[in-house]
């Protein structure tokens, strides 16, 4: 599983979102559930709607405070500037990163069983932090922010996939 190393110029994201704790663990709790609120509230078509994004393409952030303990969970669309949002939208501008862009392995969603896809995304970062950062040549940029990429690919299909956006610095020789 090799990555493409790109670098993406700052962007603009929009759409709906929650706080979490993650210094107490729910964090993974709390983003399933907002998940299955999500697809029961159809928020997916409303941001469509409201928003009328340049692309389609949903961008899932997670967003540190700077308290250490919580977080915001942002599911959103890349937009041009925030004229659409309705007070019950979250916003964040993403900052110009380099980063290496991983495909999660194809699993069929055809069926409308998410659970594979979701150990194929949960696997993918697994691998990204446990096997290739170590013998990559990079470190994990943590002043930028990491995100998923869901588009018209992983919408139930026998090759469902999505692409996971690691920010990175290339290591220093002292690093290596």
């Amino acid at each position: 599983m090799d990555p493409v190393i790109i670098r993406k110029p700052a962007f603009k994201v929009a759409g709906y979102g929650i706080q979490t704790n993650v210094a107490e663990g729910n964090y993974t709790k709390d983003i399933a559930s907002f998940w299955s609120d999500y697809d029961g509230e159809n928020l997916e078509s409303k941001m469509y709607a409201l928003l009328n994004p340049p692309k389609h393409g949903e961008v899932g952030l997670c967003i540190p405070a700077s308290d250490g303990g919580t977080a915001t969970y942002l599911l959103g669309v890349i937009v041009e500037d925030y004229s659409g949002i309705v007070p019950e939208m979250l916003t964040a501008e993403v900052p110009e990163a380099e980063y290496a862009v991983f495909t999660t392995p194809p699993v069929d969603t055809s069926g409308g069983d998410q659970d594979a896809f979701v150990r194929a995304i949960r696997g993918t970062w697994k691998y990204v932090f446990e096997e290739w950062f170590p013998v990559s040549g990079y470190v994990y940029d943590d002043n930028k922010l990491d995100s998923e990429f869901y588009d018209e690919r992983c919408h139930s299909r026998i090759d469902t996939v999505m692409e996971i956006y690691v920010p990175v610095l290339r290591c220093t020789q002292e690093e290596l």
